[in-house]
């Protein structure tokens, strides 16, 4: 009777697999391999459990400190706008106006249903313009700076979800999801000066574009301060003397944001707001594309323009 031929396994193969077993007992052949998502996970814990020092030290005015761990977690997390709102709270503490704007912008942008990051800019935004007016009437006294929030909470989120989140919100107008997301107290006090304010900035635009140099004059107080403080006279001339140069404009804007000063009701003749969006400007010899800023102040249930200026050129 033959027998079938049997395969053979080296015996040094075996030698080698049980000397492995024998040399390190605590290795576990059979366990699961380790998640990618582990170390994510575990990375958040520990920039949770940083931004709470942060935080501590943001309480307790140690701003050399609080600075340096919420710029590593911007620097980590980008897609988080907790560290970006305090990190302006500490710069603004500092007196680097401009950079925490920077950074409040971003925050913004990364999250525009916070809150507290809107009211921040809101608040420092309407600082800067009462800054400029009272530098062009030379009013000595000191303007205070307003007090900013910190973001107590810090909650991590899968950046997977942030980013289809952001996604979204480039298919979208911000200002109507953050509307329907949840009501704010005055919405409706303010949704019809909001829309007045749009029309006439919307005006404001087409008059610029069709040359139609009285209507575009209209849309300024007769106490507009011109950024190099002209006279509204001066300034009224050299702006027709340059309407009358121009060829071909076309200025269209977008991505409008209102910031009321209060949201309480308004006083009437003491109305003012913060307005800013993106300006495309374009001519037969020049384009560009700004983000501007303007004050207006509404004078005879109308809204006028008080002072403007660009804030960034794209």
């Amino acid at each position: 009777m033959k027998f079938k031929k049997k395969y053979k396994v080296p015996v040094f193969s075996l030698l080698v697999f049980s000397l492995l077993i024998f040399i390190a007992p605590g290795v576990n052949l059979w366990a699961e391999p380790v998640s990618a998502v582990e170390p994510l996970r575990q990375s958040a814990e520990q920039d949770k459990v940083l931004f709470d020092k942060a935080l501590l030290l943001s309480t307790q005015k140690e701003w050399v400190q609080a600075e340096k761990i919420y710029r590593g977690l911007i620097k980590r997390q980008p897609l988080w706008p907790e560290a970006k709102n305090n990190l302006a709270v500490v710069l603004l503490k500092t007196e680097r106006l401009d950079e925490a704007r920077q950074f409040l912008e971003s925050a913004v942008i990364s999250s525009p249903s916070y809150r507290i990051a809107q009211q921040n800019r809101s608040k420092l935004y309407n600082y800067l313009a009462s800054q400029a007016y009272n530098q062009v009437l030379e009013v000595k006294a000191p303007l205070k700076l307003p007090e900013f929030e910190l973001i107590l909470q810090f909650e991590p989120v899968n950046s997977a979800i942030v980013e289809e989140k952001v996604s979204e919100r480039q298919t979208e107008p911000e200002l109507e999801a953050e509307l329907e997301a949840e009501p704010e107290v005055g919405r409706n006090f303010f949704a019809e000066d909001t829309a007045d304010i749009n029309e006439q900035l919307a005006s404001w635009s087409r008059a610029w574009s069709e040359g139609d140099i009285e209507q575009y004059i209209q849309a300024y107080s007769t106490r507009f301060i011109a950024s190099d403080r002209k006279t509204f006279s001066a300034w009224k001339n050299a702006r027709k003397a340059r309407f009358k140069q121009a060829r071909g404009v076309d200025v269209s804007i977008e991505q409008v944001r209102v910031f009321f000063e209060s949201t309480a009701e308004p006083v009437q003749g003491e109305q003012y707001v913060l307005v800013e969006f993106l300006q495309h400007y374009q001519s037969a010899s020049y384009q560009d594309k700004v983000l501007k800023q303007m004050y207006m102040r509404k004078q005879q249930n109308s809204w006028l323009i008080m002072s403007e200026r660009t804030i960034k050129t794209f």
